[in-house]
């Protein structure tokens, strides 16, 4: 699901594992700053790999 927030930002849902979870915490915490920082930050390397390289996505790990 995606919700537009504002002009030119889309707010996306997506479920986590609660290991996931801690450690995006833990490594929020060690780099001061949110765990919104480090998915968009995650998300933008995701992108910027797809473009240049095929990804190794598993797809049978899915869920």
């Amino acid at each position: 699901m995606a919700i537009i927030a504002e002009e030119g930002v889309v707010r996306v849902t997506a479920s986590l594992s609660r290991a996931q979870e801690q450690a995006l915490k833990e490594l929020a915490a060690k780099h001061k700053v949110s765990v919104a920082w480090l998915v968009r930050y995650a998300v933008d390397q995701l992108v910027e790999q797809g473009r240049e390289a095929q990804l190794p996505l598993d797809f049978a790990r899915r869920r």
